[in-house]
């Protein structure tokens, strides 16, 4: 959360109140992450580069992919930086997972794990992010403007590609919101547009959540339930939310409180 002065970022566990300080990132970002002592800032889908910060630094550090990747997004799995790259050539599009690096060199490291992800997987989407649950990684395709559908891919390392799947093992993955107006290139003009990250995944031991769901939220004062075994979807409106009386522009969407934080 920043701070009004913008001269920081303040981070607040809403139960116990607990709370760190850091300097606020120089460029604009739509995306935390944080691992251990390590906080990453980032705008995924149309940036190469991630500002990265220890709790205690004065200040943030760059690191950019070289060209002509774009990380699409990022993930923490098992100790190491996952990332989702992107490239253009002729045939088209290109993504491919990678280990990302942040080198003293102001460079992103790539390692690249296997081939680039299916052409057909690929097609229809609007966007990709990338989440995990019972410590396997997975690819979640948003496809269509609203979305229409989600298609969830499992990544097989002995085989080096993704797997479409439609079973989580009892499992629910988390998605939220975000919307994004900046400025990400300092030489061309403002940046929109919206997506999701991934929040969460919880076990089958948890009660009162449908196994093999994907939650998601969205730009409104609602959440949607999409079953992955068959596309269907409910969904709810988010009542007596704090701020419910702003009118949508100013609205921010709900977000999602999990029973690790209690």
């Amino acid at each position: 959360m920043a701070s009004p002065s913008h001269h920081e970022i303040s981070f607040v566990h809403l139960l116990t109140g607990e709370q760190f300080r850091l300097p606020y990132p120089p460029t604009p970002f739509c995306r935390l992450l944080l691992s251990g002592d390590l906080v990453l800032a980032f705008v995924p889908t149309v940036g190469s580069a991630v500002q990265y910060c220890r709790l205690g630094d004065v200040e943030w550090r760059v690191a950019s992919c070289t060209e002509p990747y774009v990380l699409e997004d990022l993930i923490f799995l098992k100790g190491n930086l996952h990332a989702l790259v992107r490239s253009e050539d002729a045939g088209g599009l290109c993504y491919r997972l990678a280990v990302a690096n942040l080198s003293d060199k102001n460079t992103v490291e790539l390692t690249f794990l296997g081939d680039h992800l299916d052409t057909q997987a690929a097609h229809g989407s609007s966007y990709f992010c990338l989440a995990e649950c019972l410590d396997e990684l997975l690819l979640i395709s948003a496809v269509g403007d609203c979305p229409e559908e989600f298609h969830v891919f499992r990544w097989q390392s002995r085989e080096g590609k993704w797997t479409r799947t439609t079973s989580l093992g009892d499992c629910t993955l988390f998605l939220s919101y975000f919307y994004f107006v900046g400025r990400v290139v300092p030489t061309k003009g403002m940046t929109c547009f919206s997506g999701y990250y991934f929040a969460s995944c919880l076990g089958p031991d948890h009660p009162g959540v449908r196994r093999d769901y994907l939650y998601f939220t969205d730009a409104k004062r609602k959440w949607i339930e999409y079953s992955l075994a068959d596309g269907s979807c409910e969904e709810f409106v988010s009542e007596n939310l704090e701020g419910a009386a702003l009118s949508d522009s100013d609205f921010r969407p709900p977000v999602w409180v999990f029973p690790s934080m209690c």
